[in-house]
C-alpha cells in the first residue's frame, strides 16, 4: 500500500515544554474521554504558523508514550509534487495496523477483498474501506 513517508510522527518538532498547555490538555481530555457520543477523529486545521504540527507532534508522541493507538499524518507545502493527500489513509491505516492486531487483521480481510484498495487515489474509498470498515 502507498505510504507517505516523512509525514508521521517527529519528537523533534514537538511544543516547547510549558507552551500551548491549554490546547494540549483539550486534546488529552478529548482522547480520554469515554463518552459515546463524543466524536473519535480530531482534524487539527488553522492558519500557517499557528503551531498545528507542534501541536500534532506531541499529541502524537503523548499517545505512544502511553501505549495508545493512533497515528499522526502532517502535510508539508514543500512536498506537494508527491500527492501525499492520495497517501493519507493509506499511511495511517499502515500506521494503526503497526500498533493494533485486530486493526490489522481487519485491514487484511479487506485488502483480500479488494486488492485495489492498496494503490487507489479515491481518498472517499480509502476513508471507508481501510479506516471505518477495519475500525
Amino acid at each position: 500500500m502507498a505510504y507517505a513517508g516523512g509525514a508521521g510522527l517527529n519528537t523533534t518538532k514537538r511544543c516547547l515544554d510549558g507552551t500551548r498547555t491549554e490546547v494540549l490538555q483539550q486534546i488529552i481530555g478529548w482522547i480520554t474521554n469515554r463518552d459515546v457520543d463524543v466524536p473519535r477523529i480530531l482534524w487539527l486545521h488553522g492558519q500557517a504558523g499557528r503551531g498545528k504540527s507542534a501541536i500534532a507532534h506531541t499529541i502524537a508522541s503523548w499517545v505512544k508514550d502511553v501505549g495508545g493507538i493512533g497515528a499522526c499524518f502532517c502535510f508539508v507545502r514543500d512536498r506537494q509534487s508527491e500527492h501525499r493527500e492520495e497517501k493519507v489513509f493509506t499511511t495511517v491505516a499502515r500506521d494503526l495496523a503497526g500498533r493494533d492486531p485486530a486493526f490489522r487483521r481487519a485491514l487484511a480481510c479487506a485488502l483480500a477483498e479488494d486488492h485495489t484498495l492498496k494503490t487507489t487515489p479515491d481518498v472517499v474509498q480509502q476513508w471507508q474501506r481501510l479506516i471505518l470498515g477495519p475500525l
